[in-house]
C-alpha cells in the first residue's frame, strides 16, 4: 500500500525534526559545558609533544564519550538524515493547495532565516542575504494574510 504523502504533512514533521534537532544542539552545548576544564584550552597543546598530543586527544575523547557527546552526535545524525529525506520527498511532492504553498514557504524561511544574518552590526551580515530573507517574510506574512481574509470572508 502506498504511502500518502502530502506538502502539508511533510513540512509538519520537518518542523518537528528540526526542532528536535535545536534541543539536541542544546544538549551538546551544555554537554561541552560539563567537560573538564582542560578541554577547553586547545591552544595548550601548543609546545606539547606528538605523544603528549594525542594523548591528550584521546582522553578529550573518552571525556566526551563519558558526558554522552557521542550519543548526541549521533542522534543529529540520524535527524539531518531524516530532514534530508523528508527535504527530497517535498521538493517531489507538489502542493495541491494554496495551505501548502504556504507551509512550504514557511519551512524554506525558517531554514533561510536560520542560516542568514539579518543583524547590520554583525560582521558576517549580508545585505543581499539579509533583504532577500525580508522579501521571503513579506510574501509570507501577504500569503498568510491573503488566506486568513478568505476564512474570514467564508465564516
Amino acid at each position: 500500500m502506498p504511502v500518502v504523502t502530502n506538502a502539508i504533512l511533510l513540512t509538519r514533521r520537518i518542523t518537528e525534526l528540526q526542532r528536535r534537532r535545536q534541543a539536541l544542539l542544546e544538549k551538546q552545548t551544555r554537554l561541552r559545558r560539563n567537560l573538564p576544564e582542560w578541554t577547553f584550552a586547545p591552544l595548550q597543546l601548543v609546545g606539547m609533544s606528538t605523544d603528549e598530543i594525542k594523548g591528550m586527544i584521546g582522553d578529550l575523547n573518552n571525556a566526551e564519550r563519558d558526558v554522552g557527546i557521542d550519543e548526541v552526535e549521533r542522534d543529529l545524525e540520524s535527524v539531518d538524515g531524516q530532514i534530508e529525506e523528508l527535504e527530497g520527498m517535498l521538493l517531489t511532492t507538489p502542493s495541491t493547495s494554496i495551505e501548502a504553498i504556504e507551509a512550504v514557504l514557511k519551512l524554506a524561511i525558517s531554514r533561510f532565516r536560520n542560516q542568514t544574518v539579518s543583524d547590520p552590526e554583525d560582521i558576517f551580515y549580508d545585505y543581499g542575504d539579509a533583504r532577500v530573507l525580508f522579501l521571503l517574510e513579506r510574501a509570507a506574512d501577504d500569503l498568510h494574510g491573503l488566506l486568513n481574509a478568505d476564512q474570514r470572508i467564508a465564516g
